[in-house]
């Protein structure tokens, strides 16, 4: 059992969550890793969402410091909100810090912050879905292409809150740009994780759409990790299993394990 996705106190929308008591959740639900990915975000209105700069070695020594007292495995990530006038930055950033993964976000699309009930209604207001997955798409896409991220993370997070306000989505609303950020993934080496917060969210299931891992799939995109965006230690590998399970309907029989951003494979 791993957990790829979980925020811990540096995030500032979880303040009250430390790592050691992510461990100790970890331990008592027999959880072998957890790779804290706690928030950074150069760029927008959520800037002071995420963790400063100067916190990074900190963060990352705490990480270290628990792993002498524990049997999990403990990674030390981030997630990262992509912003194309960033990726220089970014680079530099990332450059300076060992990491053992790095998740990309796109929560903002030109502008919108599609994570926002009401932003995101407007963004697909009097357009069909589709066109607005596609400008989704298209950023995504130069995330993938940055070379900075090694999973991208809920990969159709703009159904967040959709279904309030549209009819329920299927995948023919996904677009077209959606394939080539598939061969984009398959060429640049990058993975997608299932993220089982949208139970949470309301959404009825996880991030992506069981169709958006079967194209992944046929595709030929290798690398998966599973998380459960966890902001709180009560979340930790919240419906990892039937994450799981969505990989194995899409032809999944590994998944991605992940030290110094590099991975291998390890059965599930």
């Amino acid at each position: 059992m791993i957990d790829y996705h979980v925020h811990e106190r540096h995030s500032r929308d979880t303040s009250s969550a430390t790592v050691e008591n992510y461990v100790r959740a970890a331990e008592e639900r027999g959880i072998d890793e957890v790779a804290f990915t706690t928030h950074l975000i150069t760029a927008g209105p959520d800037v002071d969402i995420g963790i400063r700069l100067h916190e990074i070695p900190e963060y990352i020594d705490e990480i270290q410091r628990a792993q002498e007292t524990t049997k999990v495995r403990l990674l030390a990530g981030l997630e990262v909100d992509y912003f194309p006038q960033e990726e220089r930055r970014l680079e530099r950033i990332l450059g300076e810090h060992s990491l053992d993964i790095v998740l990309g976000s796109t929560h903002y699309v030109n502008g919108v912050d599609i994570g926002s009930r009401r932003q995101a209604e407007e963004f697909f207001a009097r357009r069909p879905i589709s066109e607005g997955a596609d400008e989704y798409y298209t950023v995504w896409r130069r995330a993938i292409e940055s070379g900075l991220f090694d999973v991208m993370a809920h990969p159709d997070y703009w159904r967040k809150y959709i279904h309030i306000f549209r009819q329920p989505v299927g995948w023919d609303d996904f677009g077209s740009v959606v394939h080539d950020c598939l061969d984009s993934l398959v060429s640049h080496g990058v993975g997608i994780e299932v993220n089982t917060s949208g139970h949470r969210h309301g959404i009825g299931g996880s991030f992506p759409l069981q169709q958006f891992l079967d194209a992944a799939y046929t595709a030929g995109v290798k690398t998966v990790t599973v998380g459960s965006d966890s902001h709180t230690p009560s979340q930790l590998g919240y419906r990892l299993v039937e994450a799981v399970e969505q990989l194995r309907r899409a032809g999944y029989s590994t998944l991605s394990s992940f030290r110094r951003r590099k991975n291998h494979a390890i059965p599930m």
